[in-house]
């Protein structure tokens, strides 16, 4: 039915296209060139008011063809120089040359026009009164991989992006951090447009608070976008709920191109492990004309093969009761039984992924002013991740079907689509953009290599007794154990409708202020649905030794019938924006918000920014605003029971909504939004021509945050859970408004660009990031637990998570050299220490990992056929230090941190390959 009405979409849209589309146009060739006159390769030509751009080559030369008819204004961008406009005029089958002509300037100015931070148009970062970084699609593809959020990692000191291993679905949709916050305080947009969460609910992410949902930024394909804004500041009155870290904003290519495509391929190559991760992605796209309009296609195919950085288990007596001897580096020295080495997974999973992404652009103006427009994509993800091993004489096996134990797997299927479309036009004076979207997540659990113990022993026949405990009465759930299941499925999606017009007002200044208006509709829904009985069942067998055998499938028992949930809400809301030059030195912004919530109730934010420019070449900015984040469906209905491994000991821990029978005997409240404060100021300096040095001051209050809190799990609260008819569950976990928390800290920046003779050019970039989070408040611990051992509504493992698991220190320094054919890059990315209680997630299993710097490098030429560059992330094969206690090594199985910001594969090694094809 979606398809359908994608496609109905889509053939709207071209039945509107006029007939004047389809007239003759115009075409304007020409160069970019400094004052000297040397060429200005990389420089963005965009006809305005239209989808029409270039980006000039090598020689400063460029093309725009489909030029309609008329009077245009040709805008010019590139990083260092001023930018500048040109008004032409075209017949029909004109041709047309211009030389362009640009100006260095004193801030080094992002090379296009800036989306995020505020309502009015801007050409450069630096002209905004907040912090905002550019990327370009140059800086993407030198990064040495093309996923999407590891590339933003490697670009913006401020994010942090963890490897997850032994996470259960997290293992396969990993989320990312801005400053130091959860995943669902940073907004996401693709072309300014808000973009879906996934439907998953991580709750066991390392790196980050438990219970957050975020955006998979790798449902993107990289070779589709043309920049990420990276908006460092809180703007929930600008762009609505979720934006109190920040916003990220994907700015995808359009307009006509000539067809591409990029090719890579690498694998890990670590100097104590076999080669392994092999990784070949394939991505392209094309820009065609279509009338006077674009349509602009990109797809991508990737294929990750798996890693393994696990040593091998001194422990498992599989098979014979004899154990391997192992030595303190993790290897095998002596082999006594036929279990495979290593018998644990901890590294990245399988993954294989198919991504699609199109933009189209059709005028309904001879001008090209007004326009329709409509971008999306489609994403499909097919990946691993692993549980922990379960032995042979394992109450949670049964050795008839796996005589040597078994390590139980994840195998989902991840589905991620999404449309936005609309129009924009100009009535009298303003620039109107009415338009709608929609996007869908589904996460749908897969398991294999495991069983339900409490089925039996038998996969061909049932043996199961059911509740009364003797086979062959009535309420025998007559199913045979299984090695493979579907758990159930998470769905997600998100509907808006949207008008935001803004114009420019004159009231005596000496520039014309800048008024935005907008207004939205958002839908809201997310389902979980049950698993396949088998998975969930309490089948009523014993263990293999005969004591009581756990309900539902190893590793993740699915969705029962009493966890699903269809819940949706509704979101209205309204804002306003003035931003006006008081002086031409003081540019000020002024925002607010309203916003009400079908199932919360309204909220206001406001927001006022400021820009003082005194000199040419020092920047003064600063911001204070109020922000909200409204509880995430899944934060108020996720249900399920799952296996924790706590201290090394696995337990059946019940995460149930705050609403839940068994969390309100623990003493759950119902939630609420959470609430912040944002205070930020800067600066922007350039001592000379080609430097400038930028440093900005944050700090970030949250009241209310909401994350998921302790495990309840001690004798005390058995007791309460046992005397309401839980029996079946070790402990209980809860959502929770419970706390208040500050971030605050220091981001710098650095960027020097230098001509070294004809066509060569150097530059570095460098950039600090200090963040430091600390919990101001916490609620008690609720009072029927006021006499257990619980150490209170928290517990270390998620003040760890939340104060430490992050570095404090985060540090950048790049350097690039370009000639006409030769391009060479060179990175140091430096990781401060930081702190975990994980894998253990024990009281006691706090433990500190020490800073470390990794080095990456590429070089490459540009052939008259092809752009061809050899790479390597990592170059000194640089690991996280070694957990000490048992709990966090599984005792001496996982031998990196878990929490390592940069992960512990190793040394990777790769080459890429750009293609121009001729149309």
């Amino acid at each position: 039915m979606k398809l359908v009405c994608f496609a109905g979409i889509a053939a709207i849209l071209f039945a509107l296209v006029p007939a004047t589309a389809a007239a003759q146009t115009a075409t304007i060739t020409g160069s970019v060139v400094d004052s000297t006159g040397e060429a200005l390769p990389s420089a963005v030509i965009r006809v305005d008011d239209s989808s029409l751009r270039a980006t000039t080559g090598a020689n400063g030369a460029y093309r725009i063809g489909g030029v309609p008819p008329g009077a245009h204004t040709l805008r010019v961008f590139l990083i260092g120089y001023r930018p500048t406009s040109r008004e032409i005029t075209v017949s029909a089958g004109d041709s047309m040359e211009v030389t362009i002509t640009l100006e260095r300037t004193p801030i080094l100015m992002a090379p296009t026009e800036i989306v995020v931070g505020s309502r009015a148009p801007h050409t450069a970062a630096d002209e905004l009164a907040v912090p905002v970084d550019v990327y370009t699609s140059e800086e993407i593809a030198r990064q040495g991989t093309s996923e999407t959020t590891q590339i933003l990692q490697s670009l913006s000191p401020s994010v942090n992006f963890p490897r997850q291993s032994v996470t259960d679905a997290t293992d396969v949709v990993r989320p990312f951090t801005l400053r130091g916050l959860s995943p669902d305080h940073t907004l996401v947009l693709v072309n300014g447009a808000r973009r879906h969460q996934t439907a998953l609910v991580n709750t066991f992410a390392y790196g980050t608070g438990a219970g957050s949902s975020g955006v998979d930024m790798n449902a993107i394909p990289a070779s589709a976008i043309d920049r990420i804004e990276v908006l460092r500041d809180g703007a929930s009155a600008q762009y609505g709920s979720d934006a109190i870290a920040g916003v990220v904003n994907v700015v995808t290519k359009k307009g006509r191109f000539t067809p591409f495509v990029n090719v890579t391929g690498g694998r890990y190559t670590p100097r104590d492990y076999g080669d392994d991760g092999t990784t070949v992605d394939v991505n392209g796209g094309w820009g065609v004309g279509v009338g006077s309009g674009s349509l602009a296609l990109f797809g991508e195919f990737l294929d990750r093969q798996p890693t393994n950085r696990a040593w091998a288990d001194p422990f498992d007596t599989s098979g014979n009761g004899l154990a391997d001897s192992v030595n303190s580096q993790g290897q095998v020295v002596i082999k006594r039984n036929p279990v495979p080495q290593p018998n644990h997974h901890w590294g990245d999973g399988l993954e294989k992924d198919i991504l699609a992404y199109g933009d189209l652009r059709l005028p309904i103006s001879e001008s090209g002013a007004n326009q329709i427009y409509a971008h999306g994509g489609y994403s499909y993800r097919k990946g691993t991740g692993d549980g922990f091993r379960r032995y042979a004489g394992s109450d949670r096996n049964w050795p008839q079907i796996y005589p040597l134990g078994y390590l139980p797997e994840f195998n989902p299927n991840v589905t991620d689509y999404s449309l936005t479309g609309g129009v924009w036009v100009r009535p009298a004076g303003w620039s109107v953009d009415a338009g709608a979207s929609y996007g869908h997540n589904e996460f749908e659990y897969n398991l294999r290599h495991t069983l339900n113990v409490s089925l039996g022993p038998r996969l061909d026949v049932p043996t199961a007794p059911g509740p009364d405990g003797i086979l062959g009465n009535s309420d025998d759930p007559g199913i045979p154990n299984q090695t493979s299941f579907f758990a159930g499925r998470l769905k997600r999606g998100e509907a808006i409708v949207s008008v935001n017009a803004s114009r420019p007002v004159k009231v005596g200044l000496a520039e014309p202020l800048n008024l935005a208006l907008g207004v939205s509709n958002r839908y809201e829904r997310w389902q979980i649905v049950q698993g396949e009985r088998a998975s969930w069942i309490d089948g009523g067998d014993t263990t293999q030794t005969g004591g009581e055998a756990d309900a539902g499938s190893q590793v993740f028992p699915g969705f029962a019938p009493s966890d699903e949930s269809n819940s949706r809400r509704n979101n209205v809301a309204g804002y306003a924006d003035v931003e006006a030059h008081l002086t031409p030195k003081l540019l000020a912004d002024v925002a607010g918000r309203f916003e009400h919530y079908s199932d919360f109730g309204s909220v206001f934010t406001g927001k006022a920014a400021a820009r003082l420019q005194p000199t040419e070449r020092v920047t003064l900015r600063a911001a204070a605003s109020t922000g909200f984040r409204a509880p995430g469906l899944g934060q108020v209905h996720f249900s399920k029971i799952v296996t924790n491994f706590i201290g090394g000991v696995p337990e059946e821990i019940g995460i149930f909504p705050v609403d839940h029978p068994a969390s309100r005997l623990l003493g759950s409240k119902p939630l609420k939004e959470e609430k912040s404060v944002n205070l930020s100021a800067g600066l922007a300096v350039s001592p000379r021509d080609n430097v400038t040095i930028t440093a900005d001051y944050f700090n970030i209050k949250i009241n209310d945050r909401i994350l998921l809190g302790a495990t309840f799990d001690d004798d005390t609260t058995r007791a309460i859970l046992t005397a309401g008819g839980f029996s079946g569950i070790s402990g209980v976990q809860y959502f929770t408004n419970g706390l208040d928390t500050r971030t605050q800290g220091v981001d710098l920046t650095t960027d020097w660009r230098v001509s070294v003779g004809g066509s060569k050019k150097v530059g570095l970039t460098a950039g600090v990031n200090y963040t430091k989070n600390r919990i101001t408040r916490v609620d008690p611990i609720p009072a029927v637990l006021a006499t257990s051992s619980e150490p209170g509504l928290l517990d270390v493992v998620t003040r760890v998570a939340i104060e430490e698991e992050r570095p404090d220190w985060r540090g950048t320094l790049s350097a690039d050299y370009s000639t006409g054919e030769v391009h060479a890059v060179a990175r140091g990315s430096y990781y401060g220490k930081f702190a975990s209680a994980q894998p253990g997630y024990c009281d006691a299993c706090r433990e500190t990992y020490g800073a470390k710097t990794i080095f990456d490098a590429e070089l490459g030429y540009r052939f008259s056929s092809m752009d061809l560059s050899f790479g390597t992330r990592n170059i000194f094969d640089t690991y996280p230090d070694h957990p000490k206690l048992d709990a966090n090594n599984n005792f001496g199985v996982f031998p990196w941190a878990a929490a390592s910001p940069f992960g512990y594969n190793g040394r990777y090694v790769y080459v890429r390959s750009a293609i121009p094809l001729t149309r």
